[in-house]
């Protein structure tokens, strides 16, 4: 019999045990959770980094409509560099130095927006990202000055000011996209 009692294979039916009351136990923090309010820096990040990409695409659309003026510049200063190519080369290089800025700058612009969305998501990559990207904009506008420093000043001489305006506002970009968070 007693064996019956303490297998548990048997079929013979126990009462339920009764559960016993539960304690009243009270857990609180020893230091009170704050509420982390979401930063404005990104934004202010990415405000900075967009005005950016509308100077990039003023200088790109004052290039464009001035485009013939531009390039006799850019050949002037192309052919003070080697006087013995041809023009035909001269002109393919100038066409070939305005077309691969754009694109180059293309490129900056698409990877700062990238960036600063991997930034919001507080990846670690992100700010090592932006300080490149940032570095190379920067480079990139103080290149693309010297290529125009040549051309007519257009609308008051934006292609003389400008690129330094956008390396100017790359580095506000850049500058608070790494600000650290708190």
């Amino acid at each position: 019999m007693a064996e019956e009692e303490m297998d548990p294979t048997s079929r013979r039916h126990r009462p339920a045990r009764p559960q016993p009351p539960r304690p009243d136990v009270v857990v609180e923090p020893l230091r009170p959770r704050q509420e982390s309010t979401p930063s404005v820096l990104p934004k202010i990040a990415t405000a900075l980094w967009a005005s950016t990409a509308a100077l990039v695409l003023a200088l790109a659309a004052a290039i464009a409509l001035n485009w013939e003026s531009v390039l006799a510049g850019v050949e002037i200063a192309v052919s003070q560099q080697d006087s013995t190519a041809s023009s035909a080369d001269v002109r393919n290089t100038a066409s070939a130095t305005l077309l691969s800025s754009g694109a180059a700058s293309a490129v900056l612009v698409l990877l700062g927006f990238v960036a600063l969305n991997l930034l919001r998501g507080a990846t670690t990559s992100s700010k090592v990202l932006m300080g490149a990207v940032g570095i190379l904009t920067i480079g990139a506008a103080v290149t693309f000055s010297t290529f125009v420093s040549d051309a007519p000043a257009l609308l008051g001489g934006v292609l003389q000011w400008g690129p330094f305006v956008v390396a100017g506002t790359a580095v506000a970009a850049v500058v608070v996209a790494l600000i650290p968070r708190r």
